[in-house]
């Protein structure tokens, strides 16, 4: 569905262009809306946004990434995406996007939102993931700047 407000135009344009291609080897839900308040840590204005969608609240459990779009930097948002979507979740063996396209798409994301108060974050770490859903596995990415907030979510169906 197209939104009208011109701050979500460059999420639109993100899932039109790679919705296809993430549902090929998982559901995939995106959500967007405006953003009002961006006071308070990343952490609570991530999880409020996920709460408010029906998903479960992992606090302060949400991964913070460096949105430079760096992808060398240590905890790169655009390494993560790399890692989220290259291969197949669930079947590591078995090539999804590859590592070229998983990047990307994560500078595609990245690039939705104003590099100057973008905050992106993930709900897995290099030691684990907090789900956000009851899915067997789910990586989850929220970004935010000023102006809108974002969820790119897939999870392995069931």
């Amino acid at each position: 569905m197209k939104m009208s407000s011109g701050a979500l135009e460059s999420l639109d344009a993100f899932i039109e262009k790679w919705r296809a291609s993430l549902s090929e080897q998982a559901q995939i839900a995106f959500e967007t809306r405006m953003l009002d308040d961006v006071s308070g840590l990343h952490s609570a204005i991530a999880d409020h946004f996920a709460a408010s969608l029906g998903l479960k609240s992992i606090g302060a459990n949400w991964e913070l990434l460096d949105p430079s779009g760096d992808e060398a930097v240590p905890r790169s948002a655009i390494a993560a995406f790399q890692e989220a979507f290259a291969k197949n979740m669930a079947l590591p063996g078995t090539q999804w996007l590859g590592e070229s396209r998983a990047r990307e798409c994560g500078r595609d994301f990245l690039g939705a939102f104003d590099p100057a108060s973008r905050t992106i974050v993930t709900n897995r770490m290099y030691f684990g993931w907090h789900p956000l859903t009851d899915a067997q596995m789910e990586w989850a990415f929220i970004g935010f700047d000023d102006r809108a907030i974002a969820l790119l979510l897939a999870v392995t169906a069931d």
